[in-house]
């Protein structure tokens, strides 16, 4: 664990800590969707995960084509941003010609990267988004690079990155939430970077919610230790109504990904 002070406050960076709010981040965008719907404002409109506890990444989208992107190892964690407008090519200074298509596009971002890290850069990035079209001159180019504009890595006590020196926010605010973690919950950009009434409302929403966050943390902590699955008082607070059956599939395949099942379900299959 590290601590930095930053034009964002004060942020504390601990690799466990964020390992642990992706995962709740995760299953938090699940809650939020078809058909539990159960939480009346997520942390993220467009969750993604991949890999494990021990070696994999976690995609936070906003659903407007802004987001961060954390990668992580046994070693350490690396974050990547995006907001439009802002990718290698435009802000990183990365050359036409260097382009890759892979981890090496946002290098940039990620000054002094540790080689112990290579490994969860490569994670990262395998969950950026690529370039779009380009006009040359009479001419659209694709040139297929990974999107991110600001990063941050880290390893043991050493936390570094272009978050802590750039002058312009060009998605640190994004980066920053991973250190302030609240409880082991990633909050909504929207609790921190927003008007005051929109920080009341989303303080509002988590009070009122409380009970479900509760859940969730329980659920979360146990997975922690080992994959588990939900209880029978759990489903029946989550499923208060019966659901439809398709929906309720997708969300089971869905917190099966992250070792999560429902009773007695151990293995969703996949759809045909």
């Amino acid at each position: 664990m590290i601590e930095r002070t930053t034009r964002f406050g004060r942020l504390v960076f601990d690799r466990d800590a964020i390992v642990r709010a992706a995962l709740r981040a995760y299953v938090e965008a699940i809650f939020d969707g078809h058909p539990l719907k159960r939480v009346s404002f997520a942390a993220c409109a467009d969750a993604r995960w991949t890999g494990n506890l021990q070696r994999g990444a976690f995609y936070n989208g906003d659903g407007c084509g802004a987001y961060n992107v954390v990668g992580w190892t046994e070693a350490g964690v690396v974050g990547l941003a995006y907001e439009l407008g802002f990718g290698p090519l435009d802000h990183l200074d990365l050359p036409v010609d260097a382009v890759t298509g892979g981890p090496d596009d946002v290098r940039g971002a990620l000054p002094g990267l540790p080689a112990e890290l290579t490994p969860a850069l490569v994670l990262a990035a395998g969950m950026l988004e690529t370039g779009e079209a380009r006009k040359k001159g009479d001419a659209y180019v694709v040139y297929g690079e990974k999107l991110a504009g600001v990063g941050f890595w880290l390893l043991g006590d050493q936390v570094a990155g272009t978050l802590f020196d750039d002058p312009i926010d060009v998605g640190g605010h994004q980066l920053a939430m991973w250190g302030l973690l609240q409880d082991g919950r990633l909050l909504p950009r929207s609790a921190l970077f927003s008007k005051p009434q929109n920080r009341a409302d989303v303080a509002e929403w988590a009070r009122k919610d409380a009970p479900i966050h509760a859940l969730m943390d329980t659920v979360v902590n146990r997975r922690l230790g080992g994959p588990t699955e939900f209880t029978a008082d759990e489903i029946e607070m989550i499923l208060p109504a019966p659901p439809d059956r398709e929906q309720l599939l997708g969300t089971q395949r869905e917190l099966q990904k992250v070792g999560i099942t429902w009773p007695g379900s151990p293995e969703i299959p996949e759809p045909p």
